[in-house]
């Protein structure tokens, strides 16, 4: 059977899950499953990894549509989506204990949401410079609205202006040091714009946080790139969440990395 027609078959009528790129990184311990984010992969936690694995087995799971896992191009890169295949790759790791979760930018919304409808597996959810972007009437500050405003009309630019490409985009990141998180390829460009559009500009960060029963721990940088510090600080007035503001961007480098492994290793006793 032709490769595209049994995709076709599998992935979409009989609704299977694809299989995603899963590393069993080892260590000891509780189990943490990290989830990256958007136009990224796995390799996002490099610098994490080796400072947790004394304490934690760290399991990585590159999302559908990046790093090495499938990128089908007519999936529609839902919220919805995303979970099915997270939650797929989860059960196969067959995992006796809950778990703790831990996700970047676009991986923090999905952890957000993955962590609401499966309340009795998640012990501790970690949201790393999560993308919160609230909607406008609901943002006292002037500041902060019309810097979420200026975020969400950028985002729709990408995806509807025709000059926008793949190539465009990639020569960006080299020139501006701030997008050097992007890591952007023709192979990932529909991921991305889907992925934006629907996890990220649609997206119910807040109405999932507030539906969580785990705790909650939200790292931000000081500097990042694509952070409303006003709307990350409204999440600290919803039960059991912790903030951690970092002298940091939006990459998790050595210094965002020892920040997140250093309140993991204060928190060992904490369900």
């Amino acid at each position: 059977m032709n490769t595209i027609y049994r995709d076709l078959l599998v992935h979409k009528y009989l609704h299977r899950p694809y299989k995603l790129h899963t590393v069993d990184h080892g260590g000891h311990g509780p189990v943490i499953i990290f989830l990256h984010g958007l136009a990224s992969s796995s390799a996002n936690w490099s610098e994490l990894i080796p400072l947790l694995q004394p304490r934690y087995r760290c399991i990585t799971i590159d999302l559908i549509g990046f790093g090495e896992s499938p990128k089908p191009q007519w999936y529609g890169y839902t919220i919805d989506d995303h979970l099915f295949n997270i939650h797929g790759a989860v059960k196969s790791l067959r995992l006796k204990e809950p778990f703790i979760l831990v996700g970047h930018s676009l991986g923090s919304l999905l952890a957000t949401r993955y962590a609401r409808i499966h309340p009795g597996i998640i012990r501790q959810l970690l949201l790393l410079s999560p993308p919160i972007y609230s909607p406008l009437d609901s943002i006292e500050s002037r500041s902060a609205r019309q810097r979420t405003s200026l975020y969400l009309r950028a985002y729709r630019f990408i995806r509807t202006h025709p000059k926008v490409t793949p190539d465009n985009i990639f020569r960006l990141t080299q020139i501006l040091p701030q997008m050097k998180f992007l890591t952007l390829n023709r192979a990932i460009w529909i991921p991305f714009m889907r992925s934006l559009e629907q996890c990220i500009e649609n997206q119910t960060l807040l109405e999932d946080i507030r539906k969580v029963r785990a705790p909650i721990d939200i790292f931000y940088g000081l500097f990042d790139e694509v952070i409303v510090p006003y709307n990350i600080k409204q999440t600290a007035k919803i039960h059991d969440v912790t903030i951690h503001p970092l002298r940091v961007n939006h990459i998790v480098g050595k210094r965002y990395a020892a920040s997140v492994a250093k309140v993991l290793a204060n928190d060992t006793t904490r369900t």
